[in-house]
């Protein structure tokens, strides 16, 4: 009876079936409880990296000055602000400018106003900048001022604010007229993280380009350089022009003064390089021929074509050829070297200004 007893008393031992499945629904109710565990609690982004932070940038182009293509350089002194929404995303404290040589900037102006912070400071240095001449003095330039984000693009962001920005109506540079100031933002990709592990695949920057549009406004310097030209031209078909079909003269006086013309066009000739070496000290382009060189080119062709032409004459008249016959064409090469002079010139010209 006691046996029994105790036998009735002791508890029963699970099954190894039961404790197989009691050990997978649990299992199951672990991995069920991960996977519904809000997004935001495994894969919580820091603050910085949520998204980037943008502010407003604008300028004022107060003067324009020291404009010197030949060296690649211009200099100016204008104004720039932000808008940002606190004071730690300001960029202007450490904003770099991709094409100034040494910037001076002025102390930043900190004013808080409606939930914001609005920084000012006043830059002034010279720019570099590649400048296509070939149209001068016709050429018309788009020069820039380049500002780079000091954080990037995934961090930072400018938006322009065109209606604001202005440029000084009274900034009158030397030789040049003022025709356009806008700004626009352009990202800027490097193939270098800049050290920042957190980049993949190199780095993006955003920047503002404040771009300002220039037209020469004094061609003095273009006839300067084009007169000596024109005189050669001019002297040299007169020379052809001057007749002595009427006069009564002997062989070698014609021959004497084909060899007068040939001095003439000599001087012309020599006239014509001189210049073109002085111009190129003025107008130099690294993309070509500018219309000042074409210019001397057709000069020098002309001079050329009037060379062979009285050779010819000559060379004709020494052999016993008639005098007038030659001089009649001399005269209508003359004339038509001329016109043609004059058209392929005013082509050049009407291409450089309005092409």
């Amino acid at each position: 009876m006691t046996t029994q007893s105790r036998h009735r008393g002791a508890r029963r031992l699970p099954s190894p079936a039961s404790a197989t499945a009691l050990l997978v629904i649990t299992t199951a109710c672990v991995i069920w409880l991960l996977a519904t565990r809000p997004a935001g609690a495994a894969t919580a982004v820091p603050p910085s990296r949520a998204g980037a932070v943008r502010c407003e940038v604008s300028a004022y182009l107060s003067d324009l000055y020291d404009i010197d293509p030949a060296k690649g350089r211009f200099s100016a002194r204008l104004w720039i602000w932000t808008i940002c929404p606190d004071r730690h995303s300001d960029p202007l404290p450490q904003i770099s400018f991709a094409n100034a040589d040494d910037p001076h900037t002025s102390d930043p102006n900190i004013i808080e106003q409606d939930g914001h912070v609005l920084d000012q400071v006043r830059v002034q240095s010279s720019f570099r900048q590649a400048w296509d001449v070939r149209d001068f003095p016709f050429d018309r330039h788009r020069v820039e001022v380049v500002l780079t984000s000091p954080q990037d693009a995934s961090h930072f962001r400018f938006t322009v604010n065109n209606a604001d920005a202005q440029a000084n109506p009274e900034a009158r540079p030397q030789g040049w007229r003022l025709t356009g100031f806008r700004l626009f933002s352009a990202l800027k990709h490097y193939t270098t993280t800049y050290g920042d592990t957190s980049l993949k695949n190199g780095s993006t920057y955003d920047r503002v380009h404040l771009r300002i549009d220039l037209k020469r406004s004094d061609p003095t310097v273009f006839w300067k350089l084009t007169i000596p030209l024109y005189l050669a031209v001019l002297i040299a078909v007169a020379t052809f022009l001057v007749s002595s079909r009427h006069e009564e003269l002997e062989t070698t006086a014609r021959l004497e003064g084909f060899h007068n013309r040939l001095g003439v066009l000599g001087g012309g000739l020599f006239v014509v390089v001189l210049n073109m070496q002085q111009a190129n000290d003025v107008v130099t382009s690294a993309n070509g021929l500018t219309l000042i060189d074409w210019l001397h080119i057709a000069t020098l062709v002309f001079l050329l074509l009037a060379v062979a032409g009285t050779v010819l004459a000559w060379r004709w008249t020494s052999r016993g050829g008639s005098a007038t016959q030659a001089e009649r064409i001399s005269h209508r090469g003359a004339w038509c070297g001329l016109a043609a002079y004059v058209v392929a010139c005013g082509a050049l010209v009407l291409r450089a200004a309005y092409g």
